[in-house]
């Protein structure tokens, strides 16, 4: 039988035991909170990097285009436009294989409105005298071909007899563009065919090699030969016309550019 001194040995080695026991339950349980929270967090932290990730694009956004004007096709214009307009937004020119087979019916009445950044002016075109130029000039205009295109050139005059006109009708604005055909001439018909505001073709001087450019007479040309079919006159805003017939040049270019912003036809 067991003396009482080892009882009590026993019972202080099983207290020691539970103790020893407890603390070690105590050490796993701090050990699991810790852990345990370190694994949360990194959880969390995941968590926020893939949304971060899922919500950035794969790529930088591209920056937006810049505005495209009047000037990419037609590079040679200057910046600076008359008469304190604006160039015109950009706009399509097409080209074509072959010229329009019709002739504008002699019975209509054909009137141009340009519509410029120094303002207004109507040309009433002349189907009996040009009936191909005139039928061009209208399929030409209602397909928008004049449209963003400015007056290359412009020749003062300013002494009598010296030629006097303002030129367009080229989307390249070189003076080298036109609609990718030519059309036959028309001559004019009289003794100085080429009268203040009339309208007429321009051509390279050889036959039948007229396309889409013209020119407007700002004042009488009577030394000017007859090889060049006039197609209309300026009927409402002369003021307009001689107010580009001003615009400051170089060499006949202007360094100032007067744009035809739109240009349309009605047909009564």
């Amino acid at each position: 039988m067991p003396t009482p001194s080892q009882t009590r040995r026993r019972e202080l080695a099983r207290l020691k035991a539970r103790r020893d026991a407890e603390r070690r339950r105590a050490r796993r349980r701090r050990a699991l909170l810790v852990y345990g929270s370190l694994g949360l967090a990194m959880l969390l932290v995941a968590g926020v990097a893939a949304a971060v990730l899922a919500a950035r694009p794969d790529r930088k956004p591209a920056a937006p285009a810049a505005a495209k004007d009047a000037r990419t096709d037609a590079p040679s214009a200057p910046a600076a436009v008359a008469c304190g307009g604006t160039i015109p937004a950009r706009h399509q020119h097409l080209k074509f294989n072959r010229p329009p087979k019709s002739v504008a019916e002699p019975t209509h009445r054909y009137d141009a409105l340009f519509k410029t950044s120094c303002g207004e002016f109507t040309v009433r075109l002349d189907p009996k005298a040009a009936p191909v130029t005139t039928f061009n000039f209208v399929f030409l205009a209602q397909r928008g071909f004049y449209d963003s295109t400015w007056f290359h050139r412009i020749v003062h005059g300013g002494r009598p007899g010296a030629l006097s006109v303002i030129q367009g009708g080229d989307p390249q604005g070189d003076g080298q563009g036109g609609p990718g055909y030519t059309i036959q001439d028309e001559f004019p018909k009289g003794k100085d065919p080429y009268k203040k505001y009339t309208i007429a073709m321009a051509n390279t001087g050889s036959p039948n090699s007229g396309g889409s450019q013209f020119f407007i007479s700002t004042a009488d040309n009577p030394k000017l030969p007859a090889q060049y079919t006039v197609f209309g006159k300026v009927v409402a805003g002369q003021s307009v016309v001689d107010r580009i017939a001003k615009v400051p040049t170089k060499n006949d270019t202007p360094t100032q550019a007067v744009w035809i912003e739109k240009l349309t036809v009605a047909i009564t």
